[in-house]
């Protein structure tokens, strides 16, 4: 019998957090499930934990493919899914007993593409965080456009049908590691999916105060990514309703670009110049909620004067 649903655990130097990811996965609720762990690579042991939980256990089933990165993994993990829904765990993270059966029969009662739940930041000092995006909905079924403007990324808590990922196309873009999920939704998006809200927080996403992901340690190589992710954007959703989502996505790049050791200053100029034209925030043109965006996000770095250092001397000066 088929899998109702597939979840895909890329691995990669994770032994520290792994058994705990795993046991998690050993303890759901749904009784058709298949659990893909995929060894990137790993020179920690990690390879190694995932063998003994695939002996033990005959829904986990192992891969072993030499260092290519998250996507890649993801990809590997996705090609080999046999599952009617697919979905993604993150290795050091874990999750709820019953979100894997939760989320398919949200999805499948209701005939949907995606279900998506909220989920809770762990942090390190032992701060526990829910965080959940409501969607505002049409008749119980989310609404797509605000699901494109608010849902992209986080794509643990989104349980996808494999379907629609024929149907448009969607892989995950060799090289992006960064912001990879919200490309991989905005790439599904275009298929027009149906998609379910589950109000409960599921997924325990691990976070690190000063830790060594992409998102505390942003290289120019990551913005490179990001900048990816914004072109295709930019050039698959096109009129006027996408133009405050696309500034917005300009918006948080530039930023992140405040966060950057190695930045490239020509880069920045250039983006900012042609992207984000101060009088075009100022006249704030593209949306009305723009410049109210550019105030939320300015008020903390004006008061360390980053946004000062780093936006008007550079590209203003």
């Amino acid at each position: 019998m088929l899998p109702k649903v597939s979840v895909t655990v890329p691995v990669y130097n994770t032994s520290k957090y792994l058994k705990k990811c795993l046991d998690s996965l050993s303890l759901q609720t749904l009784i058709e499930i298949e659990f893909i762990l995929v060894d990137d690579g790993a020179n920690d042991g990690s390879g190694e934990i995932c063998d003994q939980y695939a002996k033990k256990d005959s829904r986990f089933k192992v891969i072993h493919q030499s260092n290519g990165g998250l996507s890649k993994a993801r990809q590997t993990g996705l090609n080999n899914a046999k599952g009617e829904y697919v979905i993604v765990c993150d290795s050091d993270d874990w999750v709820e007993p019953e979100i894997y059966e939760k989320l398919y029969n949200a999805a499948n009662n209701n005939n949907a593409d995606i279900a998506v739940c909220g989920f809770i930041s762990e942090y390190d000092n032992g701060q526990s965080i829910p965080s959940q995006i409501v969607f505002k909905e049409n008749n119980g079924i989310v609404d797509s456009f605000d699901f494109i403007a608010r849902g992209a990324g986080s794509s643990w808590i989104k349980l996808v049908k494999r379907d629609l990922f024929v149907k448009t196309g969607t892989i995950y873009e060799p090289g992006i590691n960064m912001s990879e999920d919200s490309l991989l939704v905005y790439k599904l998006c275009k298929g027009n999916p149906k998609v379910i809200q589950i109000e409960e927080n599921l997924y325990h996403y691990r976070r690190e105060y000063g830790g060594q992901s992409y998102t505390n340690n942003i290289k120019m190589a990551h913005i490179h990514q990001l900048y990816y992710t914004y072109n295709w954007l930019k050039n698959n959703y096109i009129g006027d309703i996408y133009k405050g989502i696309i500034y917005k996505r300009a918006v948080d790049l530039a930023f992140a670009c405040l966060r950057v050791n190695d930045l490239d200053k020509t880069f920045l100029s250039k983006f900012m110049k042609e992207e984000l034209p101060w009088n075009k925030i100022l006249s704030n043109q593209s949306n009305p909620k723009t410049l109210i965006i550019i105030i939320e996000k300015c008020l903390p770095l004006f008061i360390t004067q980053t946004i000062v250092k780093h936006l008007y001397r550079l590209v203003y000066k």
